[in-house]
């Protein structure tokens, strides 16, 4: 069974930023888990980069150092975040976000349905509603990997559930550093 990347990178108060990293078995175990330090902007970069700052230091330094430390290499990563969707080079899988819905469940676990663009409906519980899967990637070739690797993990876990805790272990991380 694979293995499933999560992977999540945020301004955690004004000018202040952080990022953590996490992949587990089938089972939702975590295998492998690395955080940054946060990363203060300083004033001449909140100035240099303006707008472009809060993409520039997610993405290009943060979930890139993150990629790069990780040695375990999911089949597929699930993101947080609209801005690490686009694949990084160090990701070496396909990239996705989910999403709840409320509709009732569709036909089999695995199945699935496509819902606007570069977006997919997929079953991945045996009971609950199927979850809105949105690419970071048009190759349908990727697309299909990441539907399988989601579908196998979800025979065995909540594919969701584990960036719930990746977020609150960045919020831990955190509030242990305020305190230090």
């Amino acid at each position: 069974m694979g293995v499933i990347g999560y992977l999540t990178a945020a301004e955690v108060e004004p000018s202040l930023f952080i990022g953590a990293a996490m992949c587990t078995d089938s089972f939702g175990l975590p295998v492998e888990f690395r955080y940054t330090e946060p990363v203060r902007a300083t004033p001449l970069q909140r100035i240099l980069y303006g707008n472009a700052l809060h993409r520039y230091l997610c993405r290009e330094v943060i979930a890139t150092t993150l990629l790069q430390a990780m040695e375990t290499r999911p089949e597929v990563w699930v993101v947080q975040d609209e801005m690490l969707l686009e694949p990084l080079d160090a990701m070496r899988a396909p990239v996705v976000m989910l999403f709840s819905t409320e509709m009732a469940p569709m036909s089999d676990l695995g199945a699935t349905m496509p819902a606007g663009d570069g977006e997919m409906l997929v079953q991945l519980s045996l009971a609950g509603a199927p979850l809105r899967v949105r690419f970071g990637n048009e190759d349908t070739g990727l697309q299909r990997q990441a539907i399988q690797a989601l579908t196998e993990a979800a025979r065995t876990m909540d594919v969701l559930e584990p960036l719930e805790r990746l977020q609150q272990a960045v919020r831990m991380v955190r509030e242990e550093q305020e305190a230090a």
